[in-house]
């Protein structure tokens, strides 16, 4: 959540499991704490829960990687040039640790970035030889190198700004000041890397496959992770490490199902599965399964576990999935608490004299608002509080609910600064190709992706469908849905045959039952089909089961006149109007309309389902619903509906929030 990262109490459960699997014993000597999958879709927080990750660790030898974040040179991030970054972080000095130190990494580093000849092995042996030749009597010379690395990096465009800021670092520690020294180490690398071979003809055939073929660069690469993961063994088993260091490095990959975060996790189990400890504690965060996770399901029952809630056995505990090395857990959306909490917050940083909400308790029913829009996401949760906290501190509380999210292209006059709508979808589906782009808006007036792609003519075609696949996730979440259903409301076309009436039309017709056909009509606005099909069902089923039915019909999407919600008041009458047939049905006609305008309350059967939000910000028709459920009561047909009825009329009896 961008305005209040670490805050809510999901990231700090999170946190807690982190610190839990940070080894602080003194002379506990190695040990090999967890690899930790964060899984999240677009908005769901995993960048800022990384940063608050980062500024918690920041007395720990700890490394930050941004996998998806471009090079200097604007090229993809490859693994080498995420290897050589998290080297180059963890060798940052902290005063609580000593130092850590890469010489078999960095000999590795100085073969593959050395120029030698191509065509004899013999003179390429010589050269390398050479580049490591102590220079005098005293040091090493590692300024030597920067003009090849210079070189090497615009001849191969592969070895990234990084490999000029490791050498220094690495010179600065690790003098060396003979011959017979440079040799240990490379002696000392190749045995690392599991090659016993003469050093310098070792590192000419590192420095080869580094600039072969991608199959061969791909096993020198793996070489120096090996080097890494060794060095940093060393550094906690020697006798000094076990003695100084007291705490795990932590390493944060962000983006770690692009390609170089994808290699880096398999690299780091694999090693690990074949025995190797190794010091790291790893967070990594990723917006779709890794391949490496994929693999890893194979033949598994996690295979199909839901991990959003399967990690969270509560909502202030996280436990992750195991899943053959890999720990996985979703990153849950913020519950009603949370979300209240940061409203409170917003509320506290009003400027003085700024007008409050009417209401007793202004942070729950703020909360209650913004939740019932944004369902807890993250993003869209912080975003709006955002912007509600943005407006003229005149403005009154109902006008910021119904501009906080309305569009530009639909309300004329509309301050574009005080609206989220266009940066909640810009952060919800960032990558939707244009052709896809203009299809989204009637998808959203589904009941859910399936039936999307279900219902003839609405994905326009194959390719269509398969970005809709890929996206699906992201737009069925209620508030894209809801900014989608705008967007479908705002298309211009004829009156009574536009965008909206023609999506509704052709998911109704490929509908397979009677309720999910009146579902459509009422989006449609025809309230008489709905009310027929509930008036029809009363008295023929049990009070619980119709009750279910009304819910869930309210749920329809609703248009808003002019691009913003009417008034609560105006819109109930407006649609009931004047209500024909017996009592019965103008009863259910008042409820099904008063339900569809408002939000409802936790008990509801389809609470957690989407609704219209900010179409009765203060629940002024739960009065009328209330009522309403009272005479049906009274037309109850034995005592078990009447219970039912009576447990109806006693949620809407109390404010929501």
């Amino acid at each position: 959540m961008p305005q209040w990262p670490g805050r809510s109490a999901r990231d700090q459960a999170v946190r807690r499991y982190v610190d839990e699997h940070v080894d602080r014993t003194p002379g506990s000597g190695l040990g090999t704490p967890p690899a930790l999958l964060l899984l999240g879709p677009h908005g769901s927080g995993k960048s800022s829960l990384l940063r608050s990750l980062e500024h918690w660790g920041q007395r720990l030898p700890l490394a930050s990687v941004d996998l998806a974040a471009a090079t200097p040179e604007g090229q993809a991030k490859s693994f080498f040039d995420a290897l050589t970054e998290l080297v180059f972080r963890l060798q940052e000095v902290k005063d609580d640790s000593p130092p850590l130190l890469f010489p078999s990494f960095s000999v590795l580093l100085m073969a593959v970035v050395t120029g030698v000849n191509t065509r004899s092995r013999e003179r390429a042996v010589q050269e390398m030889h050479a580049a490591f030749e102590p220079d005098g009597q005293q040091e090493y010379a590692y300024e030597r190198l920067q003009p090849l690395i210079q070189g090497v990096a615009a001849a191969i465009g592969g070895v990234p700004g990084w490999a000029t800021q490791v050498i220094p670092v690495v010179r600065g520690g690790q003098r060396i000041r003979a011959s017979v020294e440079i040799r240990r180490r490379v002696a000392q690398a190749a045995r690392d890397a599991g090659r016993h071979r003469a050093p310098m003809d070792f590192l000419v055939q590192v420095n080869r496959l580094f600039n072969g073929p991608s199959v061969q660069r791909d096993e020198a690469e793996a070489l120096l992770l090996r080097a890494f993961l060794a060095d940093l063994r060393a550094a906690y088993t020697d006798r000094r490490g076990r003695r100084r260091r007291t705490a795990h490095c932590i390493l944060l990959l962000d983006n770690a199902d692009h390609e170089a975060g994808d290699r880096l996790l398999r690299l780091l189990l694999e090693s690990r599965a074949a025995g190797h400890a190794d010091p790291l504690l790893v967070v990594a965060a990723a917006r779709t399964r890794p391949q490496t996770l994929a693999r890893r399901e194979e033949g598994t029952q996690s295979a199909a576990l839901d991990y959003d809630r399967g990690s969270w056995p509560e909502e202030t505990v996280f436990r992750p999935v195991p899943v053959r090395g890999l720990h996985v857990g979703g990153l849950r959306d913020l519950n009603r608490d949370e979300v209240a909490q940061h409203a409170a917050a917003v509320l506290r940083e009003l400027p003085e004299r700024a007008e409050l909400p009417p209401v007793r308790d202004q942070a729950e029913w703020l909360g209650w608002a913004v939740y019932g829009a944004t369902r807890g996401q993250p993003a869209a949760t912080g975003v709006v509080l955002e912007t509600l906290g943005r407006f003229p501190a005149d403005t009154d509380w109902e006008t910021r609910l119904r501009q906080c999210l309305a569009l530009p292209q639909a309300v004329p006059g509309l301050d574009p600064t005080l609206t989220a709508a266009p940066q909640v979808l810009d952060r919800l589906l960032p990558h939707v190709e244009n052709a896809l782009w203009r299809a989204l808006p009637s998808t959203a007036a589904a009941l859910t992706p399936d039936q999307a792609e279900a219902a003839p003519g609405l994905l326009p075609n194959l390719a269509s469908r398969t970005w809709f696949e890929a996206v699906a996730a992201d737009v069925s979440q209620p508030v894209a849905r809801f900014l989608l259903l705008r967007l479908l409301d705002a298309a211009s076309g004829e009156p009574g045959a536009g965008p909206w009436e023609a999506a509704c039309r052709r998911l109704q017709a490929a509908a397979r039952d009677e309720r999910t056909r009146v579902y459509y009509d009422l989006a449609c606005g025809d309230v008489d089909s709905a009310v027929d099909h509930l008036r029809r069902r009363f008295g023929t089923v049990p009070a619980d089961e119709w009750c279910a039915d009304l819910s869930w019909l309210q749920r329809a999407p609703a248009r808003w006149s002019g691009g913003l919600p009417e008034q609560p008041r105006a819109r109930y009458e407006r649609l009931v109007g004047s209500v024909s047939g017996d009592e019965t049905r103008k009863v259910i006609t008042r409820l099904l309309v008063a339900g569809w305008i408002t939000a409802h309350p936790r008990t509801d059967p389809y609470a957690e389902l989407y609704e219209d939000p900010f179409g009765d910000p203060y629940a002024e028709l739960y009065g009328d619903i209330a009522e309403d459920f009272r005479a049906l009561g009274m037309l109850a047909r034995d005592a078990r509906d009447l219970f039912v009825f009576r447990e109806r009329t006693k949620q809407y009896e109390r404010k929501p929030w």
